[in-house]
């Protein structure tokens, strides 16, 4: 690495970790948001249960992108909480397009005001920042008597957490304001001037430590990564709720498998796009001039050919599964098989046979069954949404036996989709893909993974060599499910076999 490079790395890494690189975001703002609505999850009623005569609980979330550990705990603690009889509906505000964020104290600050817009100025609505913990059912706020107040909250200068009638808001906070309005305090001398605010129940934002611990009903944290180190209810600088306990819940949520969405019910955005992915795949994209056997073609397997076969080499594989291949056309037909079927050969990899496997082209969209010693993934995770990558992570660890290697591309796509929305939906930098990488790797402790996030950039002049495309750094990574490091070169990667 040069020495502008590295200078620039320090640079870098001195503004993220002095917290100039967040106070300069806020003042340049947090970019546009690719999200055209809220991400929904809802918690369905359990069968026979009681309770499902009740309204369903509307719960919406401040959260980014790189808060998924929060938000994965946030649910979880939900489901160990819940009244099983009734529905859940948690509406996850992050990176969501139209918003002007340019001063916002965070990447979501200003979302809480447009939930009353969100719900359509009907019924009520809880509020949460995803850096807290429920220790008690949510439903019991929510149906909390609000004495004719409009927000309920520990005060009328605090807005993480509140319980909203959104019937009442209707009209005072607008989603047009809340999408144009820099300064949240707007939104407090508004309500103040009505005199709409309220105190919440005491329970859900005080307590003594000493005095009766089992009832905090909430938790609160400055940060929300998976190294915070306490969780403090809002009135007290106390730890409550130690890292330790924290990854024993996230402990009980490994053992459940729990994800936000699973392969059986993945979010609706998914279905969309799988949806136009199917009809590309039969007929083309007309308006750019490419027809069917053009569009998603598997050209784009060609610059990792060379990594692959190193990963071959290095675990021994005799077969492999292409998970996402696309048309597969940089394959032959395996020998011994059908001509045409999903079953493939390149002469780079020798004898071994490649699975082809697409949910989005016929031809190859029927489950496969067994484990591959090495799976494969290129051009695919970055199409996914992004609330669907840990279940899509997780079924390709769950088909490898030795090795997994995954591409993400971290920009944006020239491909836009038939609803206007870029083709690379989910667009995250190297460090996020690292920790999705690990998070996944706790379920399978004998795996070993590659990642190559390939980034784009003004200060990045690297070209990839087969497709010569300008502008455009491959960096790879290797690991398991304990550690991660990065290597100047693919061919630099060693595990044992």
């Amino acid at each position: 690495m040069d020495n502008t490079k590295e200078n620039s790395c320090f640079f870098i890494n001195i503004c993220h970790q002095s917290g100039i690189s967040e106070w300069i975001q806020s003042i340049m703002g947090y970019g546009r948001g690719n999200l055209l609505c809220p991400v929904l999850i809802s918690l369905d009623p359990e069968p026979g249960a009681t309770g499902a005569d009740k309204l369903p609980v509307q719960i919406y979330v401040g959260s980014d992108s790189k808060l998924f550990w929060a938000e994965r705990m946030f649910v979880w603690a939900i489901l160990q909480v819940r009244n099983p009889g009734r529905r859940y509906d948690i509406h996850f505000m992050k990176n969501l397009n139209g918003f002007e964020r340019r001063g916002w104290k965070t990447s979501f600050s200003g979302y809480r005001y447009a939930v009353p817009g969100f719900t359509g100025g009907a019924g009520r609505a809880i509020y949460n920042d995803v850096n807290q913990v429920y220790l008690s059912d949510p439903a019991l706020l929510f149906d909390a008597d609000m004495n004719g107040a409009a927000v309920l909250s520990a005060g009328k200068h605090s807005s993480s957490f509140m319980l909203l009638d959104c019937e009442q808001l209707n009209g005072q906070w607008t989603l047009q304001e809340a999408k144009t309005q820099s300064r949240t305090d707007y939104f407090e001398r508004k309500m103040n001037a009505s005199g709409g605010w309220g105190n919440l129940p005491a329970s859900w934002h005080t307590h003594e430590l000493d005095g009766e611990p089992e009832k905090i009903k909430l938790l609160y944290s400055s940060t929300a990564s998976r190294e915070d180190d306490v969780f403090t209810t809002e009135s007290s600088e106390t730890p409550v709720l130690t890292r330790h306990t924290l990854l024993e819940m996230e402990a009980a949520a490994d053992q459940a498998r729990f994800t936000l969405f699973t392969e059986q019910s993945p979010s609706a955005r998914y279905g969309e796009l799988l949806g136009f992915y199917e009809a590309m795949h039969e007929v083309g994209r007309p308006e750019t001039g490419r027809d069917a056997k053009q569009t998603f073609s598997g050209v784009s397997l060609t610059e990792h050919i060379d990594p692959i076969a190193h990963l071959i080499k290095l675990s021994n594989a005799r077969s492999v599964l292409d998970y996402g291949s696309g048309k597969g056309g940089l394959y032959e037909d395996a020998p011994g098989y059908p001509p045409n079927s999903r079953f493939k050969t390149i002469p780079a990899w020798g004898n071994v046979v490649v699975t082809c496997y697409d949910p989005g082209y016929k031809l190859y969209s029927e489950p496969v069954d067994g484990q591959y010693d090495v799976v494969i993934s290129t051009d695919v995770v970055e199409h996914i949404p992004e609330q669907d990558i840990d279940w899509v992570l997780d079924k390709i660890f769950a088909y490898a036996r030795h090795s997994v290697y995954i591409v993400a591309a971290c920009y944006p796509a020239r491909k836009h989709l038939p609803d206007g929305t870029n083709a690379h939906c989910t667009q995250q930098p190297p460090d996020w893909w690292i920790g999705k990488m690990q998070q996944s790797a706790r379920h399978y402790p004998d795996l070993n993974w590659v990642l190559c996030t390939q980034e784009k950039g003004w200060l990045i002049f690297q070209e990839r060599k087969k497709l010569r495309k300008k502008g455009i750094r491959s960096r790879f990574f290797s690991g398991n499910q304990s550690h991660s490091q990065e290597h100047r070169t693919f061919d630099q990667i060693l595990f044992q076999a």
